[in-house]
């Protein structure tokens, strides 16, 4: 159900709840999780919601009781500035390093109208893995500030710069340089060049096949 309020400080509230079925062939089993929702808006152009999911799951032959939250809230509280905070926490298998353990992220967008034809802003990350311990195994970090120009109302370029660094490892992982030029020359027809400038410490070999020393390339 869904309230609308025509006076106060809250506008609206949203009370949603379902499930979720899924099944996967290759482990003979159907997922099967309850989901309940509240999410709630304010007159300040002020937002949150809240999301629990639960139930039974089962990954590699490993049947779980499986969890999750939502959080995030939104506020726009001037035409030149908006922001977004988000987070989780839920228990899940990890593909990567073969065990069930909790999974956790939090992240944040900002983007302000620094002038009539730029906006700048950048979005934060963190990605938590846990371990069947109950300990932090490692967490990664990703960046990504942007500069946007519309010089005119029909062409936007774009700039941005995607970091992600890893715990770990103690190092920047991965650096990508990208740029969108996008042009609108009739109604519904767009002209689009992308350019992206990727490097990495991904495995580089020899010419006889050996590992060479990790590095940024």
């Amino acid at each position: 159900p869904r309230w609308y309020y025509k006076e106060g400080y809250i506008k609206a509230i949203l009370l949603y709840l379902g499930g979720i079925l899924n099944h996967e062939k290759v482990d003979a089993f159907t997922d099967r999780l309850g989901v309940l929702g509240f999410n709630m808006q304010l007159r300040d152009n002020w937002g949150y919601e809240i999301t629990l999911l639960g139930g039974r799951s089962k990954d590699l032959d490993k049947e779980f009781g499986s969890y999750e939250i939502d959080v995030s809230t939104w506020f726009n509280p001037s035409p030149k500035w908006n922001g977004n905070v988000w987070g989780g926490y839920q228990k899940t298998y990890n593909f990567a390093r073969n065990y069930l353990a909790f999974y956790s992220w939090f992240g944040s967008s900002f983007s302000m109208h620094a002038l009539d034809i730029m906006d700048v802003g950048t979005s934060l990350n963190a990605f938590i893995e846990g371990n069947p311990d109950n300990n932090i195994e490692d967490v990664t970090y990703n960046a990504r500030p942007f500069v946007s120009l519309t010089p005119l109302n029909d062409l936007n370029m774009r700039l941005y710069v995607d970091n992600v660094y890893v715990r770990s490892t103690g190092e920047f992982e991965q650096l990508i340089v990208g740029f969108l030029f996008s042009y609108s020359f009739l109604p519904k027809s767009w002209i689009y060049l992308a350019v992206n400038e990727i490097r990495d410490r991904s495995p580089e070999y020899d010419a006889l096949g050996n590992t060479l020393p990790q590095r940024m390339h």
